[in-house]
């Protein structure tokens, strides 16, 4: 998705009904209380859970909308040769 340009190296991730965010690197990764990781492993270790579908469970802080949403958008402007 950063690839693509739909979301952006700088910006904020929330985690879906939590009030943790980070900053989304280039490299796909997250910088969380100066601590880089990857977005999976954040999430798991804030539900708790041993698996986690990352792009439903983050959330682009801008848009408001899951990583989720925004590829499925992605996609189908795709599919009807939108971009």
């Amino acid at each position: 998705m950063l690839e693509w340009g739909v979301v952006k190296a700088g910006e904020v991730i929330k985690a879906k009904d939590f009030p943790d965010e980070g900053v989304l690197l280039a490299n796909g990764n997250i910088l969380v209380n100066d601590t880089e990781q990857s977005m999976q492993k954040w999430l798991k270790g804030l539900y708790g859970w041993s698996s986690i579908q990352t792009y439903v469970f983050a959330i682009h802080k801008e848009s408001g909308k899951s990583l989720s949403q925004i590829r499925h958008e992605y996609m189908e402007s795709m599919d009807a040769g939108n971009i």
